[in-house]
């Protein structure tokens, strides 16, 4: 806790000094009243200031999981120790790594009754996908009369997931993995409408009745649903190499963040497209992998993809001998690259060669350092040896993108780099 001389209690306080100081001088009864008089008025003052944010328990409610660009409410609960009331209390929530540029929100409380919780909420708009911490919490109060000015810091902490938000775009449906027929093809649990019963599950709140399996439900005495199973007509792979060079720019605009949106986009497509999407992430020495389809997938996508931090080389070496293990062969592959080297361009010249279609998108880095936007449209379009290139400048449009990239460009016939 600390306090703050306004301008008022500079004033009150030098009155009081030259009063103490006539008052010791002079030795006249009158002085001597008064400069007691104003001396306990100070002492008091500053006493009720600090009192106004002291005996004060403040608790933080973030939600589970927010979206980049998208409004998020956070829930700030105060409650009264002390036995009197308590009106007028003003606090600061910090969040500076959310919102750049905006440190903290106001957050006020008209009354606060003792020992009984009050709420106040804000929203905020994250600027991008992460796991920050929002915190600390200051109490602001002072005297009745303005004099003196308190702040007291609540180290309380909330960690906040942001998710990465994805962006429309055409989803054209990429080949299928398989010759075989639609009833031979990779299948997925699903809670939908298909006829391919598969077992049964736990029933889900706001499923039709019909799909309840009533015998399992009787005897283990709690409602059971049947489990279907839907064919995979198509798979879609993303490979996203998160080395240094793919921060390049600012933390909201480098190509890392642009990469991990069209990412967490295909994921989302899922949701209503017949595909399977398989995620890989190089990062240094690690990786990380997800695959699936739905709406489960789909969050345990984005969440990793908040929490992905790159930076370091790849080890090909190392982790392209895993690669085809966890990217199913046959499918669209997707590489998410900040640039393209000679070493590089040879790995993709031997991926081509199990994958269906390649797409490489890459990024116009120059443009990241300045945040200029080219000419064009922001996309240049090239042919490389088995693969389509597609470098991204700085505010292109990802959807746009996508939708390039599982469309007729990327499966043209084998061409020579431009």
């Amino acid at each position: 806790m600390f306090s703050k001389f306004t301008a008022n209690s500079v004033v009150l306080l030098g009155l009081t000094a030259f009063t103490v100081t006539v008052a010791a001088i002079f030795e006249n009864p009158l002085l001597v009243y008064t400069a007691v008089f104003l001396v306990v008025t100070n002492v008091l003052l500053f006493i009720w200031a600090q009192l106004s944010v002291s005996g004060m328990k403040v608790v933080r409610r973030v939600p589970r999981l927010a979206i980049a660009k998208q409004p998020a409410e956070i829930l700030i609960e105060l409650t009264n120790l002390r036995r009197s009331a308590r009106y007028g209390t003003l606090g600061f929530d910090l969040h500076q790594e959310l919102t750049p540029g905006k440190d903290y929100t106001p957050v006020a409380f008209l009354d606060a009754p003792p020992l009984q919780p009050v709420e106040a909420s804000y929203y905020i708009v994250p600027a991008r996908r992460g796991a920050f911490k929002v915190g600390p919490f200051f109490l602001y109060g002072g005297d009745p009369f303005g004099f003196y000015k308190c702040w007291s810091k609540k180290e309380q902490f909330s960690e906040l997931t942001v998710l990465p938000c994805p962006v429309a775009f055409s989803f054209q449906q990429p080949p299928s993995t398989s010759f075989l027929s639609q009833d031979e093809l990779e299948t997925v649990p699903v809670s939908g409408n298909s006829t391919e019963f598969l077992g049964v599950r736990e029933y889900i709140e706001g499923e039709p009745l019909k799909r309840v399996h009533w015998r399992t439900s009787a005897r283990l005495g709690r409602l059971i649903s049947r489990q279907y199973e839907l064919n995979v007509a198509a798979s879609v792979s993303a490979l996203v190499l998160a080395d240094d060079a793919m921060y390049t720019g600012t933390k909201v605009d480098n190509p890392l963040e642009y990469s991990l949106t069209m990412v967490a986009s295909l994921g989302h497509a899922t949701l209503t497209e017949r595909f399977r999407l398989s995620y890989m992430a190089l990062t240094g020495e690690r990786y990380e992998t997800a695959s699936g389809t739905g709406r489960g997938f789909y969050e345990e996508l984005t969440v990793r993809l908040a929490r992905l931090k790159g930076g370091g080389a790849v080890n090909w070496e190392k982790q392209g001998r895993v690669l085809l293990g966890y990217l199913p062969a046959g499918s669209h592959l997707v590489v998410f690259a900040a640039r393209i080297d000679d070493a590089l361009r040879g790995r993709l010249r031997q991926l081509a060669v199990h994958y269906r279609g390649l797409s490489v998108v890459t990024f116009d880095l120059d443009s990241f350092k300045l945040q200029r936007k080219a000419a064009d449209d922001g996309i240049e379009t090239n042919l490389g040896d088995g693969y389509v290139i597609y470098r991204l400048s700085h505010g292109a449009e990802l959807g746009r993108v996508l939708s390039q990239c599982l469309g007729s460009p990327a499966r043209r016939g084998v061409g020579r780099e431009s």
